[in-house]
């Protein structure tokens, strides 16, 4: 049985990414939330005959001040929480309290639940419990893999390591086609939204229920959108500003990718694609050879082992090795998403891992960068960044400059990007090839520490000062 929804929640946030975020976020605790992204669309959503409980309003908007927005709340009897990012310390704090209403105010980068707790406060209805810690269970099932696998490939097909890599095409799975079977061990298995409670269940019609324990029942994904409106690059952005812990689905076709965060830090990424698990990785990377691979393979077999804890027992790595190995690993992985222009993403709240898996911590910022320079090709990089784009600070950007690993010819770089050159203009001025430039310069925009502005003032622009 469903329960009902909580509370309705507005959420006015020009970042869609991370509103979508803080929607699911909202829904997974049982809320009716809704994001709207400019002033103007936040006081249509105030008509009459609309109901809400309580609303979040990012104070830097791009068409009015975000003070007008708590104006109007306030004029309607709906409590307000204010976040910002430009906005900081105790002055503007006192200010969207004191002045403009709200009932608390909140500096980006901001903890998720912390601020869903404080609307759920605001608006008068219970808070939903906590997510439990990480449990230390030896019957629990692997749910964040080591070797950056999938459970349900565990579950319903030996590690290709085991078998004969044909490299052959995945295939989508139609609703009415059965679920695959051990015979198929050496593709990949595609993970359809549809199929994916019922590919982790393991049912199989002809088969009867076994009495041993089996997999838990996955949370609820709620789909956020397309990849046609966003990148995968912003996705990670918008986690690590809520500086969250949860699960972010990415798909094209048939191809699945899970990522999972501690506090907007990525700690483990899953693929159903069979050459992107730990043994190929490892192969490709030269640390052991097709034999060797399949002697280790056939020893977490017989063992019961993970791959990345037999190599470790038969002496091929250690446990640091192994460590860097998976860090590597996930930022290949998820490199792979950088040129999606197809394909939807989806949320959900991170479930409970056990605690003796390897504790990765992946930095998005430098993932980031480093991903664009990877995987865009020239070409692409000159149909990204045209000559005659004019690049700007932004006022509110996910990361600090201090966090990121740039260079000095990068950093000069972005010291030159402040609006008044264009592309062409920055090309000549630097002393770095032409695709390491357009490649840092494309790799700060997808960070959002440079956009792109009007060239006209409008009423849409953003506000640079005052509430």
């Amino acid at each position: 049985m469903v329960r009902p929804p909580m509370a309705r929640l507005l959420i006015v946030e020009d970042n869609h990414e991370l509103a979508s975020l803080i929607v699911s976020t909202a829904q997974s605790r049982g809320h009716d939330a809704r994001a709207v992204y400019t002033g103007e669309a936040a006081l249509e959503a105030l008509s009459p005959g609309s109901k809400w409980d309580a609303a979040l309003v990012d104070l830097l908007l791009p068409d009015i001040r975000g003070s007008e927005v708590l104006g109007a709340l306030r004029a309607h009897g709906i409590p307000a929480i204010a976040v910002s990012g430009v906005y900081k310390g105790d002055r503007f704090a006192q200010e969207a309290v004191q002045v403009h209403g709200a009932r608390a105010f909140y500096e980006k980068p901001f903890e998720l639940i912390q601020v869903l707790e404080a609307l759920e406060q605001a608006g008068g209805v219970a808070p939903a419990p906590r997510a439990p810690p990480p449990v230390e269970d030896e019957d629990a099932p692997n749910e964040l893999l080591d070797d950056v696998d999938l459970i349900v490939l565990e579950e319903l097909m030996p590690d290709p390591e085991e078998s004969a890599d044909t490299g052959a095409p995945m295939q989508a799975i139609p609703d009415s086609a059965p679920l695959p079977g051990l015979e198929h061990e050496e593709a990949a298995l595609p993970l359809p939204f549809a199929h994916r409670e019922k590919v982790w269940s393991g049912a199989q019609p002809t088969t009867p229920p076994a009495p041993a324990k089996g997999p838990r029942a996955l949370p609820e994904w709620s789909l956020a959108g397309n990849l046609r409106d966003t990148s995968v690059a912003r996705l990670l952005n918008a986690y690590y500003e809520s500086r969250h812990h949860g699960e972010l689905k990415l798909q094209q076709g048939s191809i699945l990718k899970v990522v999972y965060f501690e506090s907007g830090h990525i700690v483990y990424a899953a693929s159903n694609l069979a050459n992107e698990r730990f043994g190929r990785f490892c192969v490709r990377r030269g640390v052991l050879t097709e034999e060797r691979l399949a002697e280790v393979a056939a020893f977490a077999k017989s063992e019961g082992l993970r791959t990345g804890e037999a190599m470790i027992r038969r002496g091929v790595l250690d446990a640091e090795r192994r460590k860097l190995l998976l860090e590597d690993q996930v930022r290949e992985l998820l490199w792979a998403t950088f040129t999606w222009t197809e394909g939807a993403y989806g949320f959900s709240a991170m479930r409970p891992r056990r605690a003796d898996l390897v504790k990765l911590s992946v930095f998005p910022g430098n993932l980031i960068l480093e991903g664009v320079e990877k995987t865009e090709t020239l070409v692409a990089l000159r149909q990204r960044m045209a000559p005659g784009r004019r690049l700007f600070p932004t006022a509110d950007p996910p990361y600090g400059l201090h966090e990121l690993k740039l260079q000095g010819p990068q950093a000069l770089l972005l010291a030159y990007a402040d609006g008044s050159k264009t592309v062409e203009d920055l090309l000549a001025l630097t002393d770095v090839s032409e695709r390491q430039a357009l490649a840092t310069l494309r790799g700060l925009e997808l960070l959002g520490v440079l956009e792109e502005r009007p060239e006209t003032p409008s009423r849409r622009h953003r506000i640079s000062f005052g509430l």
